[in-house]
């Protein structure tokens, strides 16, 4: 927008007045406008964008460094690994090795356990008969007992069973369903147990 000075006419006039008589002067126009100001928006946004272009272009180049160090570290890695890579597989070696001998040891522990296992239960069974009881029959399953035996009366039988069930660290889960007379007088019988493993 255009702004006239509507001044210039009485400026005019004063200085025809002083200049004596020089003539009618012409009205002197003075043009203001807002021309400069916007002259001036262009310049600063380019200052702007150099300024985002420079600070781009900086962290770039600062991403640029930081991807560089990483892939030196990462080949440094991979070097590393290369290298220790025999000593790796050497402790793999070992960490298996012993496995298997514990794997071992437990078995032979185990198998040392069972042999030792017959002569302590042997020993248990003949410290648990009473005088007037007698075995026809041992059998073992697995870990389960069966004794089929005969006894000159009940009470004989009976004191069996009880010390067969006061014996808790050998003998286990005791079945005792009872006892029948024989056609010899004496009394027959049938107990069932479990042997735990007690060595």
């Amino acid at each position: 927008m255009i702004k006239i000075n509507l001044l210039g006419d009485a400026l005019a006039q004063a200085g025809a007045k002083k200049g004596g008589d020089k003539g009618s002067a012409e009205p002197v126009q003075v043009y203001t406008g807002e021309g400069g100001s916007r002259s001036s928006l262009p310049i600063a946004g380019v200052v702007v964008g150099f300024v985002l272009a420079a600070f781009g272009g900086v962290y770039y180049l600062w991403l640029n460094s930081e991807f560089t160090k990483e892939e030196k570290k990462q080949a440094e890695l991979e070097r590393d690994k290369k290298q220790y890579e025999p000593f790796i597989a050497l402790e793999k070696k070992f960490r298996d090795k012993k496995e298997a001998l514990q794997k071992k040891e437990e078995v032979m522990t185990t198998l040392k356990r069972q042999q030792a296992l017959p002569v302590h239960f042997l020993e248990e069974l003949a410290n648990s008969l009473p005088d007037d009881v007698w075995f026809k029959r041992i059998a073992q399953k697995g870990m389960s007992i069966t004794i089929e035996g005969e006894g000159r009366n009940f009470e004989a039988i009976n004191a069996f069973y009880g010390n067969l069930q006061s014996r808790t660290r050998w003998f286990k889960k005791i079945n005792y369903p009872g006892a029948k007379r024989s056609t010899s007088g004496s009394f027959e019988f049938t107990i069932t147990f479990e042997l735990q493993n007690a060595v």
